[in-house]
């Protein structure tokens, strides 16, 4: 699998890559499913969308398609080790043993439809390490970029496309990472640390629905069967 690294600032990573299309096929029916349950979580939620429905992963696939990608030593070391050293710092905070051996679950899970105009602010996620995976963009960013008003000097203009936002080394200012959109992305998959601010900007030029999925993973100590009552899920962020 092809894996992009995406270095923000000089300590965090995040990556992109695609998923295999029995993958995506499987989330097109979770979707199907979370359509007609309608578990609304926009009360949750930072977007100013539509809709957004709480996704139920019934197979559990996003451990083992998804995380499992990531959280990889032989075949993604980088993020293996990145996550690894988000791990030691929350265990020297909260005097969690250095050798406890740690497993990712499935923290929280959910599908947005955003329509024309709509957008969703800077904002982070809870838990430890967070994904997006891009269903169906209906517009090009190319295209975008076209509009009268969305002339600029920008390498990636803003419109439609997603982007992080982080703190500059050496000033007070801030600086985008931004990922343009298109249909060619659909199926991919962005994998970053939950507390990096992220926004994804209104689109314009297409009526149809983009549809994404968004989650969130945690970490819990694997404990003896006695001690099992004591997981404690790793949690930095409740924004």
């Amino acid at each position: 699998m092809s894996i992009e690294h995406i270095q923000i600032n000089r300590e965090t990573l995040a990556q992109l890559f695609k998923l295999p299309k029995d993958m995506t096929d499987y989330l097109w029916e979770c979707i199907d499913v979370a359509k007609k349950k309608k578990i609304n979580m926009k009360n949750n939620l930072a977007g100013h969308i539509s809709h957004s429905y709480k996704l139920e992963d019934p197979q559990n696939l996003i451990i083992e398609k998804v995380v499992n990608v990531a959280f990889n030593q032989v075949d993604n070391p980088r993020m293996f080790n990145f996550i690894n050293g988000e791990l030691r710092s929350i265990n020297r905070k909260v005097a969690i043993h250095p050798t406890s051996e740690m497993k990712p679950c499935l923290h929280d899970l959910w599908v947005n439809f955003q329509k024309k105009y709509e957008f969703q602010p800077i904002h982070n996620h809870s838990s430890l390490m967070s994904f997006v995976i891009w269903m169906d963009i209906p517009y090009d960013w190319k295209d975008e970029a076209k509009l009268p008003f969305a002339k600029s000097n920008l390498n990636f203009p803003l419109g439609g496309n997603f982007s992080f936002v982080y703190s500059n080394d050496t000033c007070r200012s801030v600086s985008e990472y931004t990922i343009p959109l298109s249909p060619s992305m659909n199926g991919y998959c962005c994998f970053f640390p939950s507390d990096l601010c992220h926004q994804v900007h209104p689109f314009y030029t297409s009526d149809k629905e983009r549809i994404s999925i968004s989650g969130n993973i945690a970490f819990e100590i694997v404990e003896s069967p006695e001690q099992r009552s004591q997981q404690i899920p790793f949690i930095v962020s409740n924004t």
